[in-house]
């Protein structure tokens, strides 16, 4: 087309909700002399009649071959079922814009193909997104960044409405697989994973350069939402498309970017496709482009399941993969794995068993309310295995600062907990050390018969195996879906294919991610020493707040106690690069400085004869500014791959029955 020969005659096709707003843009590009619209095709006579009322532009119910061939070019705005069959009729007589998808089944994209590369003429797909604003900064902001993101969070949402039922929400939401798209040079996702919640859909891919996306789309909520999320190794950067702003996240520092607000993006779309048939060949949004994301799209979509039981794979037979095990034997062929020789050996066991109410976290509300939502769920399946016939105490140092008596009985009053003001005797503590105490209805859990009962529970469900000495050494995602898991057990390396695989070894809590292109989650790896005693003093539980926090839990038999401090029982500290906890080294114990620095509040250990040293691993996220804080994160990182990292073992069941229950959704399970 020869440039400036005339304004370019427009013929928009749909008055809809699309139609409307893009009959509005192309009113402006007329006033400004760039196009000529030539007319308005719409379904019924009642738009026809509304818009000549309001506007003077010809209104047509019919497309003729007369109409098309006295224009340049059509933009088709309608529904888009419409769309392939409006593309057939108008490509032969006119360059076309379309909006987006072009077709709702993957069959018909081929022959589409094929039809616009004979044609003379140009279609362009609409694919708004490539012209907004915030994409044209955010794509300036990666390039600059000399490195790949590691995990893409986004969501596009709409609040629900009536007849949204039979559309595709994958389709109809594909903006963000082409945001990513165009940010990251036309990668093909090497893999994907989709779920149904009501009207929405959560996707997760897998790109090259070990990309994770987790996107939210579809109908949910009560207002529309717009945002994209990248996490670099260094910063983030998060996109709000619907108030045209970026916000920099780096180490210490924030900074915010707004862009011009309004219509910017569908208006710089319009006059793209205006100034590429006057150049001939400025590149667009074309039939390859929307080929290949179509494509994105509907490989993304939820996956029909067969009615068979589910097979799971649970990594780990602490409490909390015992309890998902449990849980999901219900419903679900199981395989736990342990590598070691019994169950319960690591950070199941070696800390002090506190069955908790709260009391131990005053400056983390989150962690007190997550142990009161938890607990009585806990009780529901291990009631059994709980001590309670002794007295528990919590105190404040009459010398702390972190945590005065008033702060601590505020928090207690705060979050409802059980308590009266009564003191330990003053053989066990010396009161005037302490400003306040507290005697709670917090209790131990008795290790031993915990194991016993766990054991027999997974005896008897039949639907359970459980494989001990059976150490996990990789595995791999099949293009099908399912997982497969590499371990070695008796000598020998054996693989099996799982439909979900549970995480759930606290230390090891990244393995999976390894194993199968997930992102890391940095982790702080503590070695704590918790030293065994004997004391010639009845069953009694102490902790010091700020003493810095001492603490004695009697182990509820043989007068044995176990002893810890908030300084001496950490005998190191350390941030993986890996997210895997090192190699460590033969452990000193530093038994004599725990007793020496109990003593200043517990007299009693002058009485101390010293058994044994436990240690166990501290794992818990490695920059969190909660230091106080120990929640259990339940990590979905989609694929059928769960990770737990455990804060308490009071947590473990209702952990248990949330993968459950998001396992039972996936595959219309009624539990």
């Amino acid at each position: 087309m020869a440039a400036n020969a005339h304004p370019l005659r427009i013929l928009l096709i749909g008055a809809g909700h699309f139609g409307r707003a893009h009959l509005e843009e192309w009113r402006k590009l007329a006033e400004e002399g760039l196009i000529e619209l030539s007319g308005i095709v719409v379904r019924s006579r009642e738009s026809r009649d509304e818009l000549t009322r309001a506007y003077t532009i010809p209104v047509h119910t019919r497309l003729t071959d007369k109409l098309l061939q006295g224009v340049d070019a059509v933009d088709i705005a309608t529904p888009a079922d419409t769309h392939e069959k409006l593309i057939r009729r108008c490509l032969p007589h006119a360059h076309v814009l379309c909006e987006k998808p072009l077709v709702d089944r993957k069959a018909d994209l081929a022959g589409l193909i094929d039809f616009v590369r004979g044609s003379t003429h140009r279609l362009m797909v609409g694919h708004i997104y490539r012209f907004h604003p915030v994409l044209e900064k955010l794509a300036t902001l990666a390039a600059d960044i000399d490195a790949l993101p590691v995990e893409i969070r986004g969501t596009l949402t709409n609040p629900e409405k009536p007849g949204i039922e039979a559309l595709d929400i994958n389709l109809e939401f594909l903006h963000l697989f082409d945001i990513i798209d165009t940010l990251f040079g036309g990668k093909r996702p090497l893999r994907s994973h989709a779920t149904r919640h009501g009207n929405s859909h959560r996707v997760c891919l897998q790109y090259p350069g070990r990309i994770h996306a987790d996107l939210t789309i579809g109908w949910q909520g009560q207002e529309a939402k717009r945002q994209l999320e990248l996490v670099f190794p260094d910063r983030r950067i998060i996109a709000n498309f619907a108030d045209n702003a970026i916000t920099l996240h780096t180490a210490g520092h924030m900074k915010k970017i707004f862009l011009p607000p309004g219509h910017a993006a569908l208006s710089n779309e319009l006059q793209h496709f205006v100034e590429s048939l006057r150049q001939n060949g400025k590149p667009l949004p074309d039939i390859r482009t929307a080929a290949r994301i179509s494509r994105i799209a509907m490989d993304a979509s939820p996956r029909s399941f067969r009615k068979a039981r589910p097979r799971v794979a649970i990594v780990g037979g602490g409490i909390f993969g015992i309890s998902c095990a449990l849980e999901l034997g219900r419903f679900c062929d199981i395989h736990l794995l342990e590598r070691h020789a019994e169950l319960l050996t690591e950070a199941s066991y070696l800390n002090q068993w506190r069955h908790h109410s709260g009391f131990h976290y005053p400056r983390s509300t989150e962690t007190v309310q997550e142990v009161q939502a938890t607990k009585h769920e806990f009780e529901e399946v291990y009631n059994d295995v709980i001590v309670r016939d002794f007295p528990s105490f919590y105190c404040t140092s009459a010398s702390g600062r972190e945590i005065p008596k008033e702060r601590y009985l505020a928090a207690c009053r705060q979050n409802r907990l059980k308590f009266r003001r009564k003191s330990p005797p003053s053989s066990i503590l010396d009161l005037s050390r302490v400003s306040l105490c507290l005697e709670t209805d917090e209790a131990i859990i008795d290790i031993d018969r915990l194991k016993e009962k766990v054991e027999r529970q997974l005896r008897d469900n039949r639907r359970i195996k459980l494989s001990l000495g059976a150490n996990v050494l990789g595995g791999r995602i099949e293009t099908n879906g399912r997982k497969t898991l590499r371990f070695r057990i008796d000598g020998k390396t054996r693989e099996q294919q799982f439909d979900y695989v549970i995480n759930a070894t606290y230390a090891n809590s990244n393995l999976i991610a390894r194993w199968f292109g997930f992102p890391l989650r940095p982790l702080r790896f503590d070695v704590m020493e918790l030293a065994v005693i004997r004391l010639p003093a009845p069953r009694i539980s102490v902790t010091i707040l700020d003493g810095p926090f001492t603490s004695l839990v009697s182990m509820g038999r043989d007068n044995l106690f176990m002893l810890s401090h908030i300084h001496e029982s950490l005998l190191e500290s350390v941030v993986t690069e890996s997210g895997l906890p090192p190699r460590w080294k033969r452990f000193t114990s530093n038994y004599h400085n725990l007793l020496k620095h109990g003593r200043r509040y517990l007299p009693i250990l002058d009485k101390a004869e010293y058994v044994e040293s436990r240690y166990g691993i501290r794992t818990v996220n490695a920059y969190s500014e909660d230091f106080d804080g120990r929640p259990t994160v339940v990590t979905d990182h989609g694929f059928g791959c769960f990770s737990i990292l455990g804060g308490k073992i009071v947590t473990s069941v209702s952990n248990a029955r949330e993968i459950a229950a998001k396992i039972a959704a996936e595959r219309d399970i009624r539990i």
